[in-house]
């Protein structure tokens, strides 16, 4: 199903237009948490990327789906999570949506599609006893790793086609703004450089037009990993459950 796909709306960075979208994760100290989504774009943009999608195969239903509070609670119940708040908003071509999601536990997390259907996320312990690293890879691992061979091949040998085409969409990308944010149990102590610490237990990663100077920038953007190493040592995080008492014996 996956018609949510916040990730397919992405697709507007390279057609071009207005985009405003902000994902915010919590999690707790047990591994639950929620998911929030702040969306505001252009009608016109969702209309051609409706057009193009089934041409470009990206396999993610409908990119208006996100606006529905109908179909995103069942989308979102068929996942395990919970829809706790949904308010879209539509004028003078202009389309908006604030949703917020409760799940569980980080498994539940793994398969919200707010992230879409590529998204990877690890959650494993960290380099140090006591830390715990958090990484999302929102078009996959797979993804990501092609994305930084092609991004270093653009360096040493620039592909004139895309160079001419990023020049010319470049213009078209005035007003995108796309934001991951991570709220993590512990103090942030390592991240990726894609991300910015903005408070002792929270980081967040951007996407703006300004950032898009060349086609390698644009092709590491489409495709990023964003990493977080922290403090884990007040969680529940990866202890193991005690282990059931043996019935006394009679």
């Amino acid at each position: 199903m996956r018609a949510l796909q916040t990730s397919a709306l992405l697709g507007l960075l390279v057609l071009g237009g207005c985009l405003e979208l902000e994902q915010t994760i919590v999690i707790s100290a047990d591994g639950s948490g929620r998911q929030r989504v702040r969306l505001e774009t252009d009608e016109q943009m969702l209309r051609e990327l409706q057009r193009r999608q089934p041409a470009a195969q990206l396999g993610a239903g409908d990119p208006t789906a996100l606006f529905s509070e109908e179909k995103t609670r069942a989308e979102l119940r068929a996942a395990g999570m919970e829809l706790t708040e949904h308010a879209a908003s539509r004028a003078a071509g202009r389309r908006s949506v604030e949703l917020s999601a409760s799940f569980a536990d980080f498994e539940v997390l793994r398969r919200s599609p707010l992230c879409g259907s590529a998204a990877e996320w690890e959650l494993v312990a960290g380099p140090k006893p006591g830390l715990a690293k958090l990484t999302l890879y929102p078009q996959g691992k797979a993804a990501w790793q092609q994305a930084r061979k092609k991004a270093a091949d653009l360096k040493g040998r620039p592909d004139p086609l895309l160079v001419d085409y990023f020049a010319k969409q470049r213009a078209k990308l005035r007003g995108l703004d796309v934001a991951f944010r991570f709220e993590v149990p512990g103090d942030v102590l390592m991240w990726t450089k894609n991300m910015e610490k903005v408070s002792a237990r929270e980081v967040v990663a951007r996407v703006r037009a300004d950032q898009l100077r060349t086609p390698a920038d644009l092709v590491r953007r489409l495709a990023p990993r964003y990493e977080v190493i922290f403090d884990a040592r007040a969680t529940s995080l990866f202890k193991e459950p005690s282990p059931a008492r043996p019935a006394p014996v009679r």
